[in-house]
């Protein structure tokens, strides 16, 4: 059984990998991406091993489903906001891909997330690019 802390840790440590997949999910994963998420892993403790698993899967990614086995029984908003957190990863480049689209959908429904609230949050996100995209117009970017 996991204490409240470590239960944060280990998924963050799972989010942290699923958010590699999703920047791999287009073919390659970008410079801003591995900034990211070399940010957020030195924002945190993590042992060496930790490191060098997420270093790991930087260069040679794993299976949504291999990361997923292992993680912890999750709430639906920690569900939630581990799916957030992908459309987050993708969203670095202003930019999201069919692709990493996709990834997100497959890593959602491994983890439970049921389609409708998947369309949810996916509305949720493209609505939050709309404003973005008008605030632009406003300001004359």
């Amino acid at each position: 059984m996991y204490t409240r802390t470590e239960k944060d840790k280990h998924i963050l440590f799972a989010s942290i990998r699923l958010m590699i997949c999703v920047g791999h999910a287009d073919g390659y994963i970008g410079n801003k991406e591995v900034n990211q998420i070399h940010d957020i892993v030195n924002a945190e403790h993590f042992t060496l091993k930790e490191r060098q698993i997420l270093m790991d899967d930087m260069d040679y990614p794993k299976r949504p489903e291999v990361i997923v086995e292992d993680l912890v029984d999750l709430t639906q908003n920690e569900k939630l906001v581990m799916m957030r957190k992908l459309y987050h990863m993708a969203l670095i480049d202003r930019k999201l891909s069919v692709m990493e689209t996709k990834e997100i959908a497959r890593i959602a429904s491994l983890i439970g997330i049921s389609e409708e609230k998947q369309a949810q949050v996916e509305a949720w996100i493209r609505e939050g690019i709309a404003w973005r995209e008008r605030w632009k117009e406003i300001v004359g970017d």
